[in-house]
């Protein structure tokens, strides 16, 4: 908060840089954090020169048309996805090559799911066991115990290697993701037996597990350290490994047009895991 003289000679209350710490501005709008204009005034500056330039080739475009010459015809459409000239987004080739590796992705993804949930019984039913420290005031120190809950539904409907990922660079990662199993304390403290949670897969320990590859690949949370000890009943979503099913809903992901390549950061960890395999 700062104050400052009008033109009128009268004393006013302002706000204060905290960049340059100048009054009567923001950081936001500061003429030496931003000497070339905010982001936002490039952008309107740089889409005003690309209008101007365009009317430009229009009326050069009529007066060699006037004068007879030959004229071809200029790319002035611009891809609402991949912003090249020459053709629109429902013919965009970078956005269909995008789409069939999304596709890959996916169903590389969903067979480990199916692989990690049918091998360890992962279903309605099952009793889990996880190891936890806690408070113990017999022993006066934090000692290990064993907590059980039951997995009472699952739904792996929405599970996909983008489910976490919003299309936006201001917000990267929407860590409100999806739980896919529901849970059953039936143990512990006052504060948790009895407790039902929405939950994301069980972490697991074995190399190369579906929870510990979603994780580091694609930075989804995983749901608490647990093995199941007895397994229960598997139920997974109708052609849930179906190829054409996946490609709707890859198709869906894609369904913004207002939104360029540039927002759906899942492309770039897709490339940076395809050259961390390389």
């Amino acid at each position: 908060m700062a104050y400052i003289y009008d033109d009128n000679g009268n004393y006013k209350k302002t706000v204060r840089c905290s960049y340059c710490y100048e009054a009567g501005h923001s950081s936001r709008t500061c003429p030496d954090k931003y000497p070339n204009g905010t982001p936002a005034q490039q952008r309107a500056r740089a889409r005003e020169e690309e209008k101007a330039q365009r009317k430009l080739d229009r009326e050069q475009r009529k007066r060699d048309k006037a004068a007879g010459r030959k004229v071809s015809k200029a790319p002035t459409r611009k891809c609402g996805y991949c912003k090249e000239l020459g053709h629109m987004r429902r013919h965009c080739e970078t956005l269909t090559a995008d789409k069939a590796r999304l596709v890959e992705v996916t169903l590389d993804y969903r067979n480990k799911l199916v692989d990690e949930v049918v091998m360890q019984g992962i279903g309605n039913g099952a009793l889990v066991a996880s190891k936890v420290r806690e408070w113990s005031n017999r022993e006066n120190d934090y000692v290990s115990v064993v907590r059980y809950a039951m997995i009472t539904k699952t739904d792996f409907e929405g599970m996909a290697p983008y489910n976490n990922w919003a299309i936006s660079k201001r917000d990267m990662l929407n860590w409100n993701q999806i739980g896919c199993l529901s849970m059953l304390n039936l143990n512990g403290d006052r504060y948790h037996m009895g407790q039902r949670t929405e939950e994301a897969m069980l972490q697991s320990d074995e190399a190369g597990s579906f929870s510990g590859e979603a994780s580091s690949k694609y930075s989804q949370r995983t749901g608490r350290a647990a093995r199941v000890v007895v397994p229960g009943e598997v139920l997974l979503p109708d052609n849930f490994l179906d190829e054409d099913k996946v490609a709707a809903g890859v198709e869906e992901y894609f369904s913004n047009k207002t939104k360029t390549r540039e927002h759906y950061n899942i492309l770039d960890r897709v490339q940076h895991n395809d050259n961390d395999n390389q």
